[in-house]
């Protein structure tokens, strides 16, 4: 489960750790007792002659992890590493980690590892951060992700990781448009499931079992499911019909905003018009967030359209040809939002 840091307004995220209910993916942290030389640091505590071996390890640990092979990934990790806990104090058996493995596997968890770094030798061990890409609770069934800004960090000494941490930046926009949207699902449609999945904190943080594992499998493929239904569907029932009547008027105003702004604008400033386009349709998504959101579209919207606004606002000046077509579609095939995709 994620931690009360979660709470609160969208610009009070930060860089958190992970922590393991039944939704949680584990921030992962082992430390070691043993003794011995150091795999990369000899004896007197400098660098030893092949710094590329605890990189190579590392890398075969998070390969181990991020294919769900709990049997190899607890290999790389020292006895004694393992009998300490992994962030939970119940993480203290080779089964507990297990546990949290295959929790992750039914959440649709997915890592690209980036690169390892060297980030120092100590007696503890030789220290890498090992940067990666995530997709978590099927975001890339959904559309969305993968998610950047995060990393491991790996203490290695002699032939075993004796520390690993996984650091999630939910600034990238994995708390407001999968585990936020995720939660409040489960608050709507399965209440008596929340404390189980993780997302009701009020009771602390339950243990992975094998129940609480098929149950997040079960819950996060329905949500996918809900977030991808088609909204029109719904169009025969007064209050969706009128949500999305809402919807078109608000995104109406701001193309008829930017229209205006976009007219007195030199037609040779085109970066000009671009920004102006951008601010506009980053002032609208509030609003439309704001407008109240019926039950039975609730999926469609908090879930998935108005993530892919942003996704497409926030990565259109970086990834211009790849979106200019297929976010766009995506967005304009919701009923009420096809007048908000003027920014291409």
């Amino acid at each position: 489960m994620i931690t009360q840091q979660l709470s609160g307004s969208r610009t009070e995220r930060r860089t958190l750790a992970w922590v393991t209910g039944a939704v949680g993916i584990t921030t992962f942290v082992v430390v070691a007792t043993a003794v011995g030389g150091w795999l990369g640091v000899d004896k007197a505590g400098d660098p030893a002659q092949n710094p590329e071996r605890p990189v190579a390890l590392a890398r075969e640990f998070l390969d181990a992890y991020g294919s769900f092979d709990a049997d190899r990934a607890l290999s790389y990790l020292t006895t004694d590493a393992i009998a300490q806990g992994a962030v939970e104090e119940d993480r203290t058996t080779p089964e507990q980690l297990r546990l949290g493995i295959a929790s992750e596997r039914a959440l649709g968890y997915k890592q690209t590892i980036n690169g390892c770094e060297h980030q120092g030798n100590s007696a503890s061990g030789v220290s890498l951060r090992c940067a990666f890409d995530m997709h978590a609770i099927r975001s890339d069934e959904i559309g969305l992700g993968p998610y950047t800004g995060n990393y491991w960090s790996l203490t290695v000494r002699d032939g075993k990781i004796v520390s690993a941490r996984r650091e999630v930046d939910f600034n990238s926009g994995f708390g407001d448009q999968i585990w936020e949207p995720f939660a409040k699902w489960v608050s709507i449609e399965h209440p008596d499931d929340a404390l189980a999945l993780g997302t009701d904190e009020s009771q602390g943080i339950q243990p992975v079992t094998a129940d609480s594992i098929r149950l997040s499998e079960q819950r996060t493929a329905e949500y996918v499911a809900a977030v991808k239904q088609n909204p029109a569907a719904h169009l025969d029932q007064p209050k969706v019909a009128a949500y999305v009547a809402q919807l078109d008027s608000i995104c109406a105003a701001a193309q008829a905003k930017v229209k205006n702004e976009i007219q007195a604008i030199p037609q040779q400033n085109q970066p000009a018009a671009i920004q102006a386009r951008e601010r506009i349709m980053r002032e609208t998504i509030p609003k439309l967030r704001a407008a109240p959101l019926p039950r039975a579209v609730f999926g469609p919207y908090e879930g998935r359209a108005f993530p892919l606004m942003e996704k497409l606002f926030n990565e259109y000046p970086h990834n211009r040809q790849q979106l200019e077509v297929s976010l766009p579609r995506q967005i304009q095939q919701t009923p009420g939002l096809d007048k908000c995709i003027f920014t291409v």
